[in-house]
């Protein structure tokens, strides 16, 4: 499309991401990078050249953000024998990063206008956030959380190992010099936000917290003095409420939340990110990529502990965003609309799912100032889909059905077959 001084957005019925009742025959003004007027259409007096996007019919909302995805992790890419699983570890570095971007963008064409990236290798994720902003390539906001810190025998200093690469890999840190020490490598390559494991994982020990809590205080001060939020991998009750004595900002995953974690995320001000999808996908759909039946069957009884949780955490008004693990096992890029549709079937309504989605999420990555609603002086991230996300949350995740995908005021996905 050519580039005008105001675009548009007219006839939409408009979720704004804040929660509210939605407005029906809205108009959105874009000047710039971003919205600069939100009105009933019948209110607004259009500029002399002003492009208009008629979306009558069709619903106008916040770009969604996934805020737990694996960038350098892609589907059917390695199979590893003695598991099972897919991952995209065994490929050279910048076949590794030319995947990442083509993940990255799977995402934008389906709506999904922000990103988190929750485990680098060899900050690949970096350098595709980097090229994004530099304008080198068009793809979504890329947050990226570096490396990910693990100890020695840790839940991913097993990677290595299957791949014959050392700290290309993960982090590992032992001891308060250590977890400074790969805390401070994040920092000097640029990273957003810091990323550990304070429990294991699936195939782990239940309780087995990694860093001691010295460890923890030590590598959450170390990361919050340099501005870089902490997010960490918690499977597992002991090592979580550790992490949130530490000083966390968010809990990926939470799947053995307790009475007592709950209200310690409540008083710390935590955000929780469920990752409802992967487990679920991997029970109902492991078979289909190759998952060995015992793997499946030892993921069930965490499915139903991640359900148990997450509707604790709703209940007590823990503030969820939305993040799948995109890359990780059955999790596909470019399917993170799956998340809303898992939040709304076990508990939340559709509306509560969007919020979680747009401006909860950009409320855990600081820039609830800047994007996850759509109002004036807010970068103008703003998708139309074709359809009634309050009536049916599934339709979010057909992608021909995402007919406008818009990024700080440029479109980036047009759908609507009218100029």
């Amino acid at each position: 499309m050519a580039e005008t001084a105001t675009i548009a957005i007219l006839g939409g019925a408009l979720i704004d991401g804040s929660g509210a009742d939605p407005l029906d025959n809205t108009a959105i003004l874009i000047s710039g990078q971003r919205v600069e007027q939100v009105a009933p259409k019948d209110q607004v007096r259009l500029p002399r050249d002003c492009q208009v996007l008629d979306v009558a019919g069709q619903t106008v909302m916040p770009g969604m953000m996934d805020v737990h995805v694996h960038l350098n992790l892609g589907e059917q890419d390695l199979a590893i024998p003695s598991v099972g699983l897919a991952f995209g570890l065994a490929d050279p570095w910048p076949l590794r990063g030319i995947k990442a971007f083509a993940y990255a963008r799977r995402a934008l064409e389906a709506g999904f206008t922000t990103l988190r990236d929750v485990g680098d290798m060899g900050h690949v994720a970096v350098s595709v956030r980097n090229a994004i902003n530099s304008g080198i390539v068009e793809g979504p906001r890329v947050i990226s959380s570096g490396q990910f810190l693990t100890t020695t025998g840790g839940h991913v200093d097993l990677m290595p190992l299957w791949l014959r690469r050392t700290d290309e890999v993960s982090n590992v840190a032992d001891g308060v010099d250590g977890v400074v020490r790969a805390v401070r490598r994040q920092w000097k390559m640029k990273a957003d936000w810091v990323k550990f494991y304070a429990t294991g994982g699936l195939m782990d020990p239940e309780d087995k917290q990694e860093f001691s809590d010295e460890e923890m205080r030590a590598l959450v001060h170390e990361a919050h003095s340099k501005n870089m939020p902490v997010c960490a991998h918690c499977m597992y009750a002991k090592g979580t409420l550790a992490a949130l004595r530490a000083g966390i900002d968010s809990v990926e995953h939470g799947t053995d939340l307790t009475e007592e974690v709950v209200d310690l995320m409540i008083e710390r001000g935590a955000f929780l990110v469920p990752t409802l999808t992967a487990p679920d996908v991997i029970v109902t759909k492991g078979l289909e990529f190759g998952m060995p039946h015992w793997y499946i069957e030892r993921m069930k009884p965490h499915l139903e502990s991640q359900i148990k949780s997450f509707k604790l955490a709703l209940l007590k008004g823990v503030k969820i965003a939305t993040g799948t693990d995109a890359g990780f096992n059955a999790v596909l890029h470019g399917t993170s609309a799956t998340e809303l549709a898992y939040l709304v079937r076990r508990g939340m309504t559709p509306m509560e799912a969007i919020v979680a989605a747009t401006s909860t999420s950009a409320a855990l990555l600081r820039k609830q100032d800047q994007l996850g609603t759509i109002e004036p002086g807010k970068l103008a991230d703003i998708i139309v889909v074709d359809g009634n996300p309050l009536a049916d949350i599934e339709v979010l995740q057909d992608k021909s059905k995402i007919t406008l995908v818009m990024k700080e005021g440029a479109v980036c996905v047009n759908r609507m077959g009218r100029p």
